[in-house]
């Protein structure tokens, strides 16, 4: 009996990695360079005829960065977190960052089977990707407030910014247009990009007015986007008709979470600081995250696809938000002062 268990815990293992962006005849070749034993020798273990020590169990767990306690399904207080530290004076190690994100989504994209959930207390990234200079100025933004980076904004674009990081935000973009997506948004979701355009415009960290000017358009262009995908429905004109759900909520988000779900496993990404993020594929864990955002769905408004009176109120709210921005910019030279901007 004990036998027959651990036999099925390896089956288990190995049907998680079957799970990455890798090939079955990739995954036999990782796994023999990793355990550095024949291709035969990972069949023999993957068909269940020859059982994993403990040596090779902790190389492949920790290697594929698969939890040891959710595959056990141990039950405790403790959970296990995947994390990897965002250090961004150094370009090379951002786009590393990037690139596992990319890995990440494309295999999601890959599925058969896949949905992406959103409680969104900032815009979901990837709203941001199909506009370089925006995104930058977030992670520049964050950057700036860790004290990782001490310059103005067109310098930290000067560092960064180059083909190859253009090439994995649209990479990105491209992977969420087919992964079928829920978002809950809050009135106070779109105003922390608004306030830091705002704040950094006041702080001479832009070279320009014209720079600070050049996000707003980027940001009005964004909010045509979202406009568009709600109220379709669902997202670019792509085969089978890929579902966006916008829901609105009338209530302060408690977590920024994102939810994957692809074909049988399931995982949360727990945003941190607005750029970085941790992540676990703990059962227990996904299924109250993905428990809380369903009641959160319940209590919010659908405004994709159907409420057309709230979809406009809100749009047009987020445009005259955008708008009142570029008039503060475009009068600072005269001034212009609000003690209670709309952000």
């Amino acid at each position: 009996m004990e036998e027959e268990k651990i036999i099925d815990l390896q089956k288990l293992l190995f049907e998680q990695l079957k799970n990455h962006d890798i090939s079955k005849v990739s995954l036999v070749d990782a796994l023999a360079d990793l355990l550095s034993i024949s291709n035969d020798a990972v069949y023999r273990r993957i068909r269940g005829e020859k059982r994993l020590d403990l040596d090779e169990l902790t190389l492949i767990c920790t290697h594929f960065n698969v939890s040891f306690d959710a595959l056990v399904g141990t039950k405790q207080q403790s959970l296990h977190f995947g994390y990897n530290p965002l250090d961004l004076n150094d370009a090379v190690v951002y786009k590393h960052y990037m690139n596992q994100l990319l890995e990440s989504f494309t295999s999601l994209a890959r599925a058969n089977e896949k949905e992406v959930y959103f409680t969104a207390i900032d815009i979901p990234m990837f709203h941001f990707l199909p506009y370089t200079e925006l995104t930058l100025f977030k992670v520049f933004s964050w950057s700036n407030s860790t004290g990782a980076f001490q310059g103005n904004f067109t310098e930290f674009c000067s560092m960064m910014k180059d083909d190859e990081l253009i090439g994995i935000y649209n990479q990105l973009t491209e992977a969420y247009k087919v992964i079928p997506s829920v978002e809950i948004w809050t009135d106070r979701t779109f105003d922390t990009i608004l306030r830091l355009i705002d704040y950094y415009f006041e702080s001479g960290y832009f070279s320009s007015t014209a720079e600070a000017l050049l996000l707003c358009s980027q940001l009005l262009e964004m909010i045509n986007g979202i406009n568009q995908w709600s109220t379709r429905g669902f997202k670019d004109e792509l085969p089978g008709k890929v579902h966006y759900k916008l829901y609105l909520s009338g209530i302060e988000l408690e977590n920024n979470f994102v939810v994957m779900k692809r074909e049988q496993t399931i995982s949360c990404i727990i945003k941190l600081y607005t750029i970085n993020s941790m992540v676990t594929t703990n059962k227990d864990f996904c299924n109250e995250s993905m428990k809380w955002i369903n009641n959160a769905m319940h209590k919010s408004t659908l405004i994709s696809g159907a409420s057309q009176k709230e979809s406009f109120k809100f749009f047009n709210l987020l445009t005259q938000k955008v708008r009142y921005l570029i008039k503060r910019i475009e009068s600072s030279n005269e001034l212009f002062n609000a003690s209670n901007p709309p952000y």
